[in-house]
């Protein structure tokens, strides 16, 4: 290959161009994932403001709270599986049905701890702080 002289002049008139595509492609990139979560979440959007319209701001503040939701019952579902584990683990004679019964819920607190470290959420209080400083302010990504 032979290297191009890029004349000084044409240099910024490419980034000039450049930018405002790389940021419309962005935006319709934001906006096909908006798009995607209202499909998604149609059927319940509808349940709680049925005559409204569904606007970005509202759809990202209901996956927001789902992701909350799932990512509470989360918590609590391995805080269970821990508890379980305690228990069964206290008691000396083991009938072959509850070491069966350990190994699974063992198995299963492998698998919460797992989705624990690969929660993309941050804790549940820091979550909270988080939402009641920002909560004067909506935000809009576009």
């Amino acid at each position: 290959m032979t290297p191009t002289i890029i004349s000084k002049e044409l240099l910024p008139l490419n980034n000039k161009l450049r930018k405002p595509m790389v940021e419309k492609m962005r935006r319709d990139h934001m906006n096909s994932s908006i798009e995607q979560l209202k499909c998604l979440l149609a059927p319940e959007f509808l349940k709680q403001q049925p005559d409204s319209k569904q606007e970005k701001a509202d759809i990202l503040e209901m996956t927001l709270n789902f992701l909350q939701c799932s990512h509470a019952v989360n918590q609590g579902f391995s805080r269970c599986v821990d508890e379980i584990v305690h228990f069964l683990s206290k008691d000396e004679m083991k009938t072959q049905s509850q070491r069966r019964l350990l190994k699974h819920f063992q198995n299963l607190q492998t698998s919460c701890e797992q989705n624990r470290r690969e929660s993309v959420l941050p804790d549940q209080k820091t979550f909270s702080k988080e939402i009641n400083v920002n909560k004067s302010a909506i935000w809009r990504p576009w």
